[in-house]
């Protein structure tokens, strides 16, 4: 048994805005726990590159080539599959990266105090995930599992796959979009933003939840419950600046993982990043928490002006039980 289902989140043009614009929305999210990033430290790194991008601005803004650039990410953003995404960053990758590595090599920049400062936005913890690719553009990866627990002769199992459940939620304002998909058994979410001169974020939030009920498909007693899964994640995310900054990240989550990935370009060219995992899960939860047991995935970007952003989460061939032990 399958089902689809898809949603596309329309945005919304408008202009002259300021990146204290979107702040309001950003705190939603927070409540929310979506991101890693809070908007203090988005405004801290914006203020932090602020000196290199007036140093570039004008210098950018008169060549044929980087208007030609910005043009380009305009053309990723009006695409409306993540195939087609992914096929116009690989050009606007080929087409682009000598230039702004020419104009890059051209200057006199220390990178390293940039760096350190950047790093110290975030907790300790944090920051020593990051992982820096030129033009201070960087990817933030955090993966967390446990160990699997012994597992005793179960009374009773349930193929989860053949009764989940999924529902694709999520908003996006001025020029940002996303999308959705599920299925038995498999989720995704995505979404993106881009402007030459505009502001925007966008968020999905996609889940495939057990559709497990207590009395129902098991008593009501005090027997614990074992879930097994394993699954394939697929996590990929790019950030392009064009003047402005911004950032993608993505993450797929369940009660015992979460793998979460984050792209940010602050100011100029930009990066991509995929990600792939096999990830497998066995652990006891009570009945009364069955509800926990579901898979979780966001896409989130912001597009703080010139930017262009989009991200995919993916979890495929996904294997799911729940036994009765």
């Amino acid at each position: 048994m399958k089902k689809n289902h898809s949603t596309i989140l329309k945005g919304i043009f408008i202009t002259g805005l300021s990146v204290f614009f979107i702040f309001p929305a950003m705190a939603q999210r927070e409540k929310r726990e979506i991101s890693l990033l809070t908007k203090d430290q988005v405004k801290r790194i914006t203020d932090i590159v602020k000196p290199l991008k007036e140093q570039f601005e004008k210098q950018l803004s008169r060549e044929d080539l980087y208007n030609n650039y910005v043009e380009d990410l305009k053309a990723v953003h009006s695409a409306t599959t993540i195939e087609d995404k992914g096929y116009l960053t690989a050009q606007i990758a080929e087409k682009y990266s000598s230039f702004f590595k020419d104009l890059w090599s051209r200057t006199s920049i220390d990178v390293a105090p940039y760096q350190q400062q950047i790093r110290q936005v975030f907790p300790e913890n944090i920051a020593s995930l990051i992982q820096f690719d030129a033009y201070l553009n960087f990817t933030l990866l955090v993966s967390v599992s446990t160990k699997p627990m012994p597992e005793l002769e179960p009374n009773k199992c349930v193929d989860v796959c053949g009764i989940a459940a999924g529902e694709i939620t999520g908003n996006s304002s001025l020029i940002a979009a996303g999308g959705g998909d599920y299925g038995n058994c498999f989720l995704k979410t995505s979404a993106w933003g881009t402007g030459a001169f505009f502001a925007g974020f966008s968020e999905l939030s996609g889940w495939l939840r057990n559709n497990i009920t207590i009395p129902g498909t098991f008593p009501d007693d005090t027997r614990k419950l074992r879930i097994k899964k394993s699954y394939e994640v697929r996590l990929e995310a790019t950030s392009f600046a064009a003047i402005g900054g911004g950032y993608a990240e993505t993450r797929m989550r369940t009660f015992q993982s979460s793998e979460y990935m984050l792209v940010y370009a602050p100011f100029i060219w930009g990066s991509h990043q995929v990600r792939r995992k096999t990830i497998s899960e066995n652990y006891l939860i009570e009945k009364k928490n069955v509800a926990n047991s579901q898979f979780r995935s966001n896409s989130n970007t912001v597009s703080l002006f010139g930017s262009g952003n989009w991200c995919f989460s993916d979890c495929s061939n996904i294997k799911w039980t729940i036994c009765e032990e």
